[in-house]
Formats: C-alpha cells, structure tokens, sequence
C-alpha cells in the first residue's frame, strides 16, 4: 500500500505542474524534462519506504532507473558549467546514448526477472512483450511500442504474485510512457521523447 501512495504522489505532482502551466500559459504541459530523474528518485524512495532487501530484480531497477536518470539533459545541467557543456557537446551525446542503450537493456532485463518471478499464465505474456518493446527501442519504432507496452503492464497488473513495490513502478512508468506517448503525437516525437541524443 505504501508503494502506491508514493506513486500516486508521483503522479499528482506532475498533474499539478500541468495545471499551473494551464493555468499560467493555457497549455496543459507535463514535466517531460524531470521524468527521468524522477524514476530513478522514486524507485530509491520506494525501496526505502518499503524497507526492501536488495535482491538481483531491485539491482536491475537500480540500474535501468539510474541509466535512464544519467541520459537526461537536465543532470549534466545541474552538474556541469554550461562552458563545460558547450566544450564538451560530442562526448556528452556519447555518453547519453550509452546510457539510454544501458537503460534498454537493463530495463528489459528487470522486466524479464519479474516475469520470472510471476507464477501464473501472466509470465509469458510479460516476457513476449518485453522483448517486443526492447525490438521497438532498437528498431525505433516508438509510435508502436504503445501495444506490447500496454499488454505488458495489463499482463502485471492481472497477476496477483506481482511485488508491489515491482507493480507500482511498472504503473509509473505506464503513466510516464504514455503521456509522453499522446504527448509526442502533439508535440512531434523529437520535441517530447529525445531518445536518442541530448540537445544542446
């Protein structure tokens, strides 16, 4: 239960952030820029609140989280000059594409060790879509990942073995995958998803 509360804080969070842009510039804008700091954030509080034992599937969420949160632009603009930035552009892009590509793999790694961990029918379901959501990433194929993203999380949130702490981040990243999801069919895929380079 208590995963759920901080999920659901995420969540209101971000709605509210979109509310004050509504309300300040008539656009209703979610947080798109802290979302990757923001899972990597979360998953560290619900481990915490949950006093779970870090096992091999916490680890990998750790690590997919952690990979995700270190390819964002807004990090290397807390952390770094913006001389430091502008100096360093190419080698930045490298490395934030190293670890998008770390965040693919591990992420499709957590979601198999879950999967496992399921006993139910659920299991294959899950790790079929995992691995068609890794071949969207790699083949860049966003506009159709929606699909086995969504039979991905239907098929955790119908099976009753799933860890809470596990099935409460998948919904927080289905809420974050999706808004960006409809966002970029506004936006244009560039302007909200920026998977595949920083933006200098």
């Amino acid at each position: 239960m208590i995963s759920e509360r901080i999920v659901l804080l995420a969540v209101l969070t971000a709605g509210m952030y979109g509310l004050s842009t509504l309300m300040r510039d008539g656009v209703f804008l979610l947080p798109f820029v802290l979302y990757k700091l923001g899972m990597f954030l979360v998953a560290v509080i619900l481990l915490i609140a949950n006093k779970t034992k870090i096992r091999w599937q916490e680890g990998v969420l750790l690590l997919w989280t952690g990979f995700l949160a270190l390819s964002s632009k807004f990090i290397y603009e807390i952390v770094c000059s913006h001389r430091y930035l502008s100096e360093h552009r190419g080698e930045l892009q490298a490395f934030s594409t190293w670890c998008l590509l770390g965040f693919v793999v591990f992420f499709f790694i957590w979601q198999v060790l879950i999967a496992l961990l399921d006993k139910t029918i659920f299991r294959w379901l899950q790790i079929i879509n995992a691995s068609l959501i890794m071949i969207c990433f790699f083949m860049n194929m966003f506009e159709w990942m929606i699909v086995p993203f969504w039979m991905w999380i239907l098929s955790i949130f119908l099976s009753r073995n799933e860890n809470s702490l596990h099935k409460s981040l998948a919904g927080l990243y289905g809420f974050v995958f999706l808004s960006s999801w409809i966002s970029a069919l506004y936006f244009g895929k560039e302007a909200v998803l920026a998977v595949t380079l920083i933006e200098f």
